[in-house]
């Protein structure tokens, strides 16, 4: 009579092989599949700066000139004295990405409607958010000189506005309190005139850019790429941060060429007045950025300062490339 054949358990050395194994596998694959996400993430960011240039081509085509950069920071809803001194280019530039209804909601930024303008305010626009950074958000706080008690949609691309020579003629690169305000900050919006700015995208109330201004070639010309933010306040905003892309000539829309980029760090070590200006981005390789041909390309993190301003000025005859 045959014996059934018994099954011997796994011994524990057998089990601590197996599991041993499974670490290892995952400790390969987890790294690859994060990578493989990151990767999306990136194309899709890239997919976004491709839509803002053709918006902003688009705008050129329709007005004969580039959207500007807004006047002043710190518009209060409904306060007509701060409405006159603009908005900023993602709002121009509205219509030109599917979102014409979300702009004309408010009574034309300025009838004094403040309850209107807070729900523009408070809406995210999903093509200004970086997916490697935060979702499309917005956030809320008490009201302040920025009104985010509705919220705050905030946003994760910037125009970039280059340093330039002084009358001396030495270049001011790093200089952010003369380079990027040129003397006139909030309420002094009546001296823009006598303001200098050589980016594709410059200050409502200077002369506004056009093709022909762009004299290094629009293909060699930076335009708008990532702004630099502290990863700890991705979803709580910042000084440099918080009222988002309804915002005129401020940090939060606009940032100084003049500076080094960075890769957005957990605790940013730069000093407050500096961390603010910079470009930069949350992928850790280089910062997606489009010319002012509408084409994109990736600037790697060690780009000289000089350089990286040289390319954000639209015609100081420094025609560098985009650098991938």
């Amino acid at each position: 009579m045959n014996r059934p054949h018994r099954r011997q358990a796994f011994t524990l050395v057998e089990l601590l092989v197996v599991i041993a194994i499974i670490g290892v596998l995952v400790a390969i694959l987890l790294p690859a599949i994060q990578a493989a996400r990151e990767a999306a993430r990136r194309t899709q960011c890239i997919n976004n700066l491709k839509q803002i240039g053709l918006a902003v081509l688009n705008h050129v085509s329709a007005r004969k000139e580039f959207p500007t950069g807004g006047t002043d920071p710190w518009h209060d809803e409904g306060a007509v004295l701060r409405f006159g001194k603009g908005y900023g280019w993602m709002v121009q530039i509205l219509p030109y990405v599917e979102e014409e209804n979300l702009r004309n909601i408010s009574k034309g930024y300025g009838a004094g409607d403040k309850a209107r303008d807070l729900i523009v305010r408070g809406t995210p626009v999903p093509l200004y958010f970086c997916p490697s950074r935060r979702p499309p958000l917005a956030y809320k706080r008490a009201a302040s000189n920025e009104d985010c008690s509705k919220g705050c949609a905030l946003n994760d691309y910037a125009g970039a506005t280059p340093a330039h020579k002084n009358a001396a003629g030495v270049w001011q690169i790093n200089d952010t309190s003369t380079q990027y305000w040129q003397g006139v900050t909030h309420g002094d919006v009546a001296n823009l005139a006598r303001a200098k700015y050589f980016g594709v995208i410059v200050r409502t109330g200077t002369t506004p850019g056009r093709i022909k201004d762009i004299t290094d070639g629009t293909s060699k010309t930076l335009m708008v790429g990532g702004k630099s933010v502290e990863r700890s306040k991705y979803e709580t905003g910042a000084w440099h941060d918080d009222i988002g892309w309804t915002d005129g000539w401020d940090p939060d829309i606009m940032r100084f060429a003049g500076l080094q980029i960075t890769v957005d760090q957990i605790v940013d070590g730069q000093p407050l007045g500096d961390i603010g200006f910079r470009m930069g981005s949350a992928h850790t390789s280089a910062m997606n950025s489009v010319f002012a041909d509408g084409s994109v390309h990736p600037i790697t993190y060690d780009v000289a300062r000089e350089v990286f301003n040289f390319m954000a000025h639209r015609s100081d005859g420094m025609q560098y490339p985009p650098l991938d």
